[in-house]
């Protein structure tokens, strides 16, 4: 009898363990920006996500000791958006990853369902182990018409940095500028790009290391323009924990980024 307890005790706790920790059951009231897992090396994260269905499209040094690693899977892709990549840093204390349903709620309106990504957000923590959600969070039903505050830029408000033709190629050529680009199941290409290391400094100043998987910045490239989302949504969006004194502390980097990204198009 004392044999049968000992095994259905260590089966719970097998159980238990292997478990995954997101109920996606019901509509929270308040959702995480990103996830947290412990720390660990660079090359065995990049093992693990390619071990579970992730496409690793680069590994960028946004800021000393912060590795970003931008991943995509079909899924993702299928979205034609701004989140057919997913951000994961690592550094020396934590990983970190950009969470999808926060990322659909905010990019697909009223076309997302909570848990329509529960794919990739389980394939995330078999490849990162157990996630929690960090500090930077919102509520979940803002996030269809997210702003920082009244006046300030939506989703809609996009910026175009760049017209012409051959924008596409001028981006995958242009490696030094330019960290990764994806062409999207609507022909559209996604690139990440490479900001000046002292435009990146905005992390610094608003001791937001931690959170460098808020990059590469990123653009879309259409047939004859780039967009790009206004950094004072994107920003706005993934720190909605953001003050409006240190928004004012960094209100140059909105111009930076943009001047930074259309570097990529010369």
């Amino acid at each position: 009898m004392r044999k049968l307890i000992t095994t259905c005790v260590s089966a719970a706790v097998v159980l238990t363990t292997n478990s995954l920790a997101f109920d996606f059951g019901s509509t929270p009231d308040k959702i995480s920006a990103h996830y947290v897992a412990g720390v660990q090396a660079l090359d065995a994260v990049k093992t693990k996500l390619t071990a579970n269905g992730f496409e690793i499209l680069a590994t960028t040094n946004i800021l000393s000791g912060h590795d970003v690693i931008t991943i995509t899977n079909a899924e993702l892709q299928a979205t034609n958006t701004y989140m057919a990549t997913l951000q994961v840093s690592v550094s020396g204390s934590e990983v970190r990853v950009q969470n999808p349903s926060y990322l659909g709620a905010a990019y697909l309106g009223d076309d997302y369902k909570y848990g329509q990504f529960k794919v990739t957000v389980e394939s995330l923590e078999k490849a990162l182990g157990s996630l929690s959600g960090s500090a930077q969070k919102t509520d979940f039903s803002d996030l269809s018409s997210y702003r920082f505050m009244f006046g300030m830029p939506k989703l809609k408000d996009t910026i175009t940095v760049k017209e012409g033709e051959g924008l596409a190629a001028k981006a995958k050529a242009n490696t030094k500028k330019v960290a990764y680009t994806l062409t999207l199941p609507n022909g559209v290409t996604l690139v990440g790009h490479k900001l000046r290391g002292k435009t990146n400094k905005f992390l610094k100043k608003l001791s937001q290391e931690k959170n460098a998987q808020l990059l590469p910045y990123e653009s879309m490239v259409y047939a004859n323009a780039v967009q790009i989302l206004d950094p004072k949504y994107y920003l706005a969006l993934s720190l909605p924990l953001l003050s409006m004194g240190e928004f004012m502390e960094i209100a140059s980097v909105p111009d930076q980024i943009e001047k930074d990204i259309k570097r990529a198009y010369k």
